[in-house]
């Protein structure tokens, strides 16, 4: 199973909606209310009735894999939180209840399962990438461009979710807050001290805009010797995960693994010269760089290696970080950028999302479409006294050794957070592609022998 995301954690403590807030101590009192007005938030009225929205007593469950709706509230927030939203059931008539379906495992049959037979209750689900395009092309999802009196333009939503599932102008999923920040570059502070090189260096060429593939393999010849002169290389630059290195090296050049032509079909698009550029540089960064491998040693090796400070760089994602993660007990002191970028990107610092996304049954009639979307907008709001643009911020800085890397890094990622799709599509299996090109295989030779599987995954999702 998947490991659980800082983003899953985060919708955990506060039932997947609420923006994670600052000002702490400014938090809604559960005083103070009344079915017009909760602490500066005025109840919302619908244009069709002109009077406050009336649901009828309408119950929404929002089904995940984790939730456990009678667990107490972990903070002061999340208190706030619950208070904010029974004054909205109790003003709006509806209830919303959040819960595990049936575990990770079996959760995507069971959602499967429901979308075909249906059923008398309302219900929206979260799904990830085993069941969103499968999902799709069953026509099991409801089109969320067709529900009215949604702003879909509210800065609350996750714009990059809402571009995963989109065919021209329908599109079939959503999730709020800010989106989860994931691959990265990691580095050690000592290593690059000891080498004659400013400690911060990749801070200060990222925010010049000089952090380039070019300025990081640089980086990493100087940091590749022999250090006792025997003609046998013992210090080398990075120790890092091929998979995620070789898909945002991809990206970062303005190239993709799967595209979408404007009859909303998917394309098969690692054979592109961009992306043939872009794992041709990965191929050389992992054959000239990357730390072999000792006899007998495990597949992660590459994290020991980082953290035992044996090495400068390592990438994988910004889980890495949280405060109990991988880094948290590293001796060496160390700083987090994002992947830099290719001659033929689009000159932006980014993140790749992979964020889960919620999406309502298409086997409801548009009313009731619209009713369920409208109560989850509405029970999406803001909670008053945590809104802040920056509020997001709080639940980083604790997992970091500097405030950079949550300033700058990953403002970057959150301004600039990529939709990609190839680890949606069912059956489509790119890894051996970096795995092939990372343990020194041409990039060319690698696609062109990989080519005629994955497009048939894609014939295959296309119908």
């Amino acid at each position: 199973m998947k490991k659980i995301s800082k983003i899953m954690l985060a919708l955990t403590a506060v039932c997947a909606f609420a923006v994670v807030g600052c000002n702490k101590g400014e938090g809604a009192s559960s005083g103070s209310k009344s079915k017009k007005e909760y602490q500066g938030v005025k109840a919302q009225k619908d244009p069709a009735t002109k009077k406050i929205y009336d649901f009828g007593g309408l119950e929404v469950t929002l089904y995940d894999w984790w939730s456990n709706p009678d667990a107490p509230a972990a903070s002061k927030q999340q208190e706030d939180e619950r208070a904010f939203r029974q004054w909205m059931m109790d003003t709006y008539n509806f209830k919303v209840v959040q819960k595990d379906l049936a575990g990770w495992g079996e959760h995507p049959n069971e959602v499967a399962n429901y979308c075909i037979t249906g059923g008398d209750d309302a219900r929206a689900f979260f799904i990830d990438g085993r069941s969103a395009f499968s999902g799709l092309k069953a026509n099991l999802w409801a089109d969320l461009s067709k529900v009215p009196n949604v702003d879909w333009t509210d800065k609350k939503w996750n714009k990059a979710v809402l571009g995963v599932m989109k065919q021209g102008d329908s599109f079939y999923c959503y999730q709020v807050g800010k989106p989860e920040p994931r691959h990265c570059i990691f580095w050690n502070k000592r290593i690059l001290e000891e080498n004659g090189l400013d400690p911060d260096l990749p801070y200060d060429l990222q925010k010049n805009g000089e952090w380039t593939w070019e300025k990081f393999e640089e980086l990493c010849q100087i940091l590749t010797k022999d250090t006792d002169n025997d003609g046998i290389i013992d210090q080398y630059a990075m120790a890092g995960f091929n998979s995620e290195f070789a898909t945002p090296a991809m990206y970062s050049n303005g190239a993709c693994y799967v595209g979408v032509d404007a009859n909303g079909k998917y394309t098969l698009e690692v054979t592109s010269d961009k992306a043939l550029e872009a794992l041709n540089w990965v191929n050389k960064m992992f054959v000239n760089y990357q730390k072999p491998a000792g006899e007998g040693a495990s597949w992660d090796y590459f994290k020991a290696e980082f953290t035992n400070g044996n090495v400068a760089f390592y990438n994988n994602q910004e889980y890495d970080a949280q405060p109990n993660g991988l880094l948290a007990n590293m001796k060496d002191d160390w700083g987090m950028v994002c992947f830099p970028l290719g001659p033929n990107g689009d000159g932006k610092y980014f993140t790749m999302n992979q964020d889960n996304m919620i999406v309502i049954p298409n086997c409801y009639d548009q009313d009731k479409v619209n009713k369920i979307m409208k109560i989850l907008d509405l029970w999406s709001t803001p909670v008053p006294g945590y809104e802040a643009e920056d509020a997001w911020k709080d639940g980083y800085y604790a997992g970091f050794r500097d405030s950079r890397a949550v300033d700058e890094t990953m403002q970057y990622m959150m301004d600039n957070s990529i939709s990609w799709k190839a680890w949606l599509v069912p059956g489509f299996n790119y890894a051996p592609i970096s795995w092939d090109v990372c343990g020194g295989r041409d990039a060319q030779e690698t696609v062109e022998e990989k080519k005629n599987e994955l497009q048939a995954a894609l014939d295959e999702l296309n119908g």
